[in-house]
């Protein structure tokens, strides 16, 4: 303990926000979860959880700017509060994206943290974000206090370029399934720069993890939806 009545010795885990992770390339949502080995090292474990995918989403607190994601390093970000004027870019590196925080249902999250990060530049990703988001805006007036939940109900195959150079990603596509209280989703401090904890993964991590594309639709369509599928 230290005079500031708290400790100051560096944390065995890190700082960070556990993440979600949306991998356009192949249409999939994943839970990445950061667990110790024996040696004390730390591994970033990707689960699919994409037929299942539920969570209430605070996009009342959703942060717009500049991402650069760096293989091997933490994102490089300059983010600030949706409606207020974008930052200066920060370099030709840095592209257009998003970032907020989720709670996944008790089913998606399992036995771990149910509260993430999802942040991405992706122009799929962020497509699919922008439609749930105008749907959002159409509604919340008439759900004060609340905040929608989201559930996956498809990924659209979006092909850009031709010959060598045509490559395929996936939208995804999002239903508004329920409007529940906000609970423990709270927003979490940021710095003046958008830069917070760093998650516990970058998008590098889950290359060599990542299955096939499918752009398949949900195997099972979610059944009734409430806050107690939240805890």
């Amino acid at each position: 303990m230290s005079v500031f009545g708290f400790s100051t010795e560096p944390s065995s885990g890190g700082d960070f926000t556990p993440i979600l992770k949306y991998d356009a390339r192949a249409g999939r949502f994943f839970r990445v979860d950061r667990t110790q080995n024996p040696d004390g090292s730390f591994l970033n474990e990707p689960v699919d959880i994409s037929s299942i995918f539920k969570a209430i989403v605070d996009f009342e607190n959703i942060e717009v700017g500049w991402l650069n994601f760096v293989p091997g390093q933490a994102p490089d970000v300059k983010l600030v509060p949706m409606g207020t004027q974008l930052p200066d870019r920060p370099s030709q590196q840095h592209k257009n994206g998003v970032r907020f925080l989720v709670k996944l249902s008790k089913e998606c999250a399992h036995t771990f943290a149910p509260i993430r990060e999802l942040m991405g530049q992706s122009k799929a990703m962020l497509a699919g974000i922008e439609a749930a988001y105008t749907e959002y805006l159409k509604e919340r007036a008439n759900h004060a206090g609340q905040l929608p939940v989201l559930v996956l109900e498809k990924t659209v195959p979006i092909t850009t370029g031709s010959g060598s150079k045509t490559s395929t990603n996936y939208k995804p596509v999002f239903r508004i399934a329920a409007w529940v209280p906000r609970g423990d989703l709270q927003p979490q401090p940021r710095g003046t720069n958008g830069n917070g904890a760093q998650p516990a993964a970058t998008s590098s991590n889950l290359q060599q993890t990542t299955p096939p594309a499918t752009g398949a639709s949900r195997a099972v369509a979610p059944g009734a939806v409430s806050a107690e599928d939240f805890g």
